[in-house]
């Protein structure tokens, strides 16, 4: 379709490694005769992709040159960007912008010009790799979706057409060749037809509605429809447009643009609504796990919109005053539970805002970037060096800048090139790092009166398989009974975590000092042992304090104790989340206050279930 209608604007290919992705892309490409292929590499920088300075014309002539970059280079052709979702994002939303408007300003050593490029794109991406953030996906027209071949037949002929290749590559490809010239006819006459393919205002109409059903909020989405319901129709030789066109074409044009059903028909919750606790509008978040999974299978609308059912969600405290003690877990071992966590699902790997690390930490995780003076990590561009760090000299770079001067500098003896101090210019690096998420939960009485331990539970577990995929580390602190306990030492390993996590005893007070304490000094032991990693502390409780970091439940600064531990952590600029864990009618805001106190994010976990809690996490760290 996309070979057939260019207007359709770029296809992504996303599947598991080994499924076939580049070898599609390639084959494809093969297909857009009269358009030479342009692989964008991995380590594709801004003076490759922009263009640069033309050292040698520069040199000769004594005036600034520009040498094309690989966008103008692309104009009227083919671009294929391989393991998409690994390059450096600022790379891709510059490509796919220029894609969608078919231009680009160029400003840089001198030159300041308007350049105008057209072209086709082609992208393949590992979903398990990270997946990108939604605006940059919204910009390809069509997702198609792969996963490895089960068929013993299939994977036989596989095997069998590979080793023909390898014997022959002449006679294998002279097999085909007819074929591909007979597909590549049929394909060159439906796009000299398309432009003579109607579309009904009823087709219209249908786009538009399937498309505001999918939950799309992009107007791209309609008009991609459309523009793929063209190609199809063209494709099978005929003049309009029908309703079977559209569909189909929905099938590749909406998966990665899809949001929750369940929010686009949820109502608003009103203020009297929010006491009865019995309406609530869906987590505006919620739509990215639906996306995620959406984006590993798209055609597989039944997962779409799957609930877990939790009971005891909705229970609260009838007496505030006489009985919170009680609900807090003032009892002994004999009140003692052992929850289960509900089931994992898929979510979109976690993508950590990493800001505040910019020039501060490297290491070799792969959930996040940063830009570093250090001498690792690949070059992404280049700057101009501060006093204090002068190595690492981009040689490139350095020479673009001293070359329009060469005519005008006097000769030294033995010298072809004069570069002044002024000229040097240094790598800009990019390398992954590493997150370490310390879960500190609350596993009093409280928690365990609510059933929300289970949905706890459930939630970390998906959150550790995800870490574990991109090497992450998680720990998790666990406080009640007058203590808090490493019951997780920081580690990678998702079996060991889920045998902890699923011996989890719940019951007792609520030493919510001590597990701040214990929190601290296990974050601070993890930046001592790896400079590299970046902590994160997320501290899931309601805030309901009824023990000393003594263990003196009478002390009546119990509350002030808290938010001074808090105040000290906050101080010291560790990243933290609090998710208030708080029901009822009347409610103390203690965790809210625990929040302003760490400096951290705050997040009220209402009517709490696995999905809402998983969604909350992944969409506030992110």
């Amino acid at each position: 379709m996309y070979l057939v209608n260019p207007a359709i604007g770029g296809v992504l290919v996303s599947g598991p490694s080994g499924s076939g992705k580049s070898l599609l892309l390639h084959a494809a490409s093969s297909l857009a005769r009269g358009r030479r292929k342009l692989s964008v590499p991995a380590n594709l920088t801004t003076d490759r992709l922009l263009g640069s300075l033309d050292i040698q014309s520069t040199l000769e002539t004594g005036k600034i040159v520009h040498a094309p970059g690989l966008l103008e280079e692309a104009d009227g052709q083919l671009l294929l960007v391989d393991h998409m979702n690994l390059m450096p994002q600022t790379m891709m939303k510059e490509i796919v912008s220029v894609l969608s408007t078919g231009r680009f300003h160029v400003q840089r050593e001198g030159v300041s010009a308007e350049r105008n490029s057209r072209f086709m794109l082609l992208a393949a991406m590992d979903p398990e790799e990270g997946i990108p953030s939604p605006p940059l996906l919204d910009h390809f027209g069509f997702y198609v979706a792969m996963d490895h071949i089960g068929e013993l037949e299939t994977r036989g002929e596989i095997i069998r057409r590979a080793l023909q290749f390898e014997g022959d590559r002449p006679a294998f490809r002279d097999r085909y060749l007819s074929a591909e010239d007979a597909l590549h006819l049929r394909l060159e006459a439906a796009a000299r037809s398309l432009s003579g393919v109607a579309v009904s205002e009823e087709m219209i109409q249908l786009s538009a509605s399937i498309a505001h059903q999918s939950g799309s909020s992009s107007s791209r989405a309609e008009l991609c429809l459309i523009e793929g319901a063209k190609a199809v129709a063209a494709w099978e030789g005929r003049e309009e447009v029908t309703s079977d066109d559209v569909r189909e074409a929905a099938e590749y044009a909406l998966p990665h643009r899809m949001r929750s059903a369940a929010e686009n028909h949820g109502t608003s919750r009103s203020t009297s609504e929010e006491h009865e606790g019995e309406k609530h509008s869906v987590s505006s978040k919620e739509e990215e796990v639906i996306r995620s999974q959406a984006l590993v299978r798209p055609h597989d609308g039944h997962e779409l919109n799957r609930q877990h059912d939790l009971s005891g969600d909705s229970s609260f405290d009838s007496d505030l005053k006489t009985g919170s003690d009680k609900a807090d877990g003032q009892s002994d071992g004999r009140d003692e539970q052992v929850l289960p966590p509900d089931e994992t699902f898929s979510i979109k790997p976690l993508d950590l805002d990493m800001k505040q690390r910019e020039f501060h930490h490297e290491g070799p995780g792969k959930r996040n970037q940063t830009r570093a003076f250090q001498q690792q990590g690949r070059s992404i561009g280049f700057m101009n060096p501060s006093n204090r760090h002068k190595t690492d000299v981009a040689f490139d770079a350095t020479i673009r800048a001293a070359a329009p001067f060469q005519r005008f500098r006097p000769k030294r003896k033995g010298l072809a090139f004069v570069i002044e101090p002024d000229d040097l210019r240094q790598k800009k690096k990019e390398s992954r790092v590493g997150a370490t998420l310390l879960f500190v939960v609350d596993a009093s009485g409280s928690m365990a009166a609510r059933k929300r331990m289970k949905a706890v539970k459930g939630a970390i577990l998906s959150l550790l398989q995800d870490a574990y995929v991109k090497r992450d580390q998680i720990g998790m602190i666990a406080f009640r009974k007058g203590q808090a306990e490493l019951i997780l030492p920081v580690t990678r390993s998702v079996d060991a975590a889920s045998k902890q996590l699923k011996g989890i005893p719940t019951g007792g007070k609520t030493p919510l000092a001590a597990g701040l304490v214990k929190g601290y000094e296990t974050i601070l032991s993890e930046k001592r042992k790896n400079k590299g990693t970046w902590p994160v502390m997320i501290v899931v409780s309601d805030g309901r304090a009824n023990e000393s970091f003594t263990g003196l439940s009478a002390n009546p600064d119990i509350w002030n104790e808290c938010l001074a531990i808090a105040r000290r952590i906050g101080a010291e600029g560790i990243p933290s989340l609090v998710l208030d864990t708080e029901q009822g009618y009347v409610r103390l805001g203690r965790a809210q206050q625990l929040a302003e106190a760490l400096g951290a994010e705050y997040r009220m976990l209402d009517h709490t279930d696995d999905q809402r809690l998983l969604s909350t996490l992944r969409s506030t760290l992110s």
